[in-house]
């Protein structure tokens, strides 16, 4: 039996308050009352465990407990057409290309070939683009060279694997062309630390070592942020939706080019993206989260150099001694896995963990 605008409304406002921690009216902003991007989730899963089908870009749209009410209690029959102009994922996903119909993309990036010693390896984060990188290396490589591993996506239309363990399969296979044999040096912030991560664990299962697993703003493997229980489909509406509302944009085709510099300004987006390959970028993000949020991690019998935000210190799933055998953590009061990229203090240590393998 459908939900009447009076029992929606109910089911938002307790799932809000429930949430949010405070007493909610029916004309209350969401975002107004402390609401964020990723407590969506949470309330796009609980409402669904209550009978109430809804999406983020629902949330995104209708801000209020009244505005979703009416919105979802709306006969579907004969509504306009008035939604974002973005195309669908699967309109997106169809012009990628598969494994079998297209030569392998390279991941590995120079961020800077020139140096000494063992080469330092970065990896994407979860935009799935290493190069902004190259920026910021120089504050803890040292003279070593170092390189940046980006998803695959980013500069072809080949379809991403959506496995985190056959990526980082894919990564480590490049990885070798450049330095076939172990000790190796590891960086992964944010998403990109769950990769180094398993790579670090391919790389133990098969005799070899790594000296330094540096993970950067990432929560341990087996702790989750989204629903699993999402699909490609609607972790790319999730994104283009967060975007929309980032940016205050209609669709993402939209004042593009200000959305665009907005993203490369904040590192989302790399320097010279085609526009026409906006939309595929975010499809290719859904496939990584896809990727990252059904990673089922084994144990690894090495250290793990973890650098966490302080709001992040007492979440119990943030603790790597779940998955590793040994941890060394530092914590820094920073906004985010970027401010903490740029933070001198936290290069510094990072230069100096590097730094104590002589190779």
């Amino acid at each position: 039996m459908a939900l009447d605008r009076e029992e929606i409304m109910q089911i938002v406002s307790e799932i809000w308050e429930d949430l949010l921690d405070t007493d909610v009216e029916e004309d209350d902003d969401f975002f107004d009352l402390g609401g964020y991007s990723l407590l969506i989730v949470n309330v796009v899963t609980e409402a669904r465990k209550r009978g109430l089908e809804m999406s983020a870009n629902d949330i995104y749209t209708h801000k209020t407990p009244a505005a979703l009410a009416d919105a979802l209690s709306a006969p579907a029959a004969g509504a306009p057409a008035d939604g974002p102009a973005d195309p669908d994922f699967s309109t997106v996903w169809e012009t990628g290309l598969s494994p079998l119909r297209t030569e392998p993309s390279p991941t590995l990036v120079p961020l800077v070939a020139e140096g000494t010693g063992t080469p330092v390896f970065c990896f994407h984060w979860g935009t799935g683009n290493v190069r902004f990188l190259a920026d910021l290396v120089d504050s803890f490589r040292g003279e070593r060279p170092a390189y940046g591993l980006e998803m695959v996506g980013m500069w072809s239309r080949e379809r991403p694997a959506l496995s985190l363990v056959e990526m980082a399969s894919r990564y480590l296979r490049d990885i070798r062309a450049v330095q076939p044999e172990g000790p190796y040096l590891f960086v992964g912030p944010c998403a990109g630390g769950r990769i180094a991560y398993e790579i670090a664990r391919q790389l133990e299962e098969s005799g070899e070592q790594v000296a330094v697993l540096a993970v950067v703003n990432t929560m341990p493997p087996g702790s989750t942020e989204l629903d699993a229980a999402w699909g490609l489909r609607e972790l790319y509406d999730f994104r283009l939706a967060s975007l929309r509302e980032r940016f205050e944009v209609p669709d993402l085709l939209t004042d593009q080019e200000r959305l665009m510099r907005g993203m490369v300004d904040i590192a989302w987006l790399d320097e010279n993206v085609d526009p026409a390959d906006l939309h595929w970028r975010q499809a290719v993000w859904a496939a990584g989260i896809f990727a990252q949020e059904h990673y089922e991690p084994r144990p690894y019998g090495g250290e793990v150099t973890v650098f966490q935000l302080a709001e992040h210190a007492d979440r119990p799933e943030a603790d790597w001694g779940r998955v590793a055998a040994t941890t060394e953590t530092h914590t820094f009061e920073s906004a985010g896995t970027l401010p903490l990229l740029r933070d001198a203090g936290f290069a510094q240590v990072l230069a100096k963990k590097l730094a104590s393998y002589a190779g």
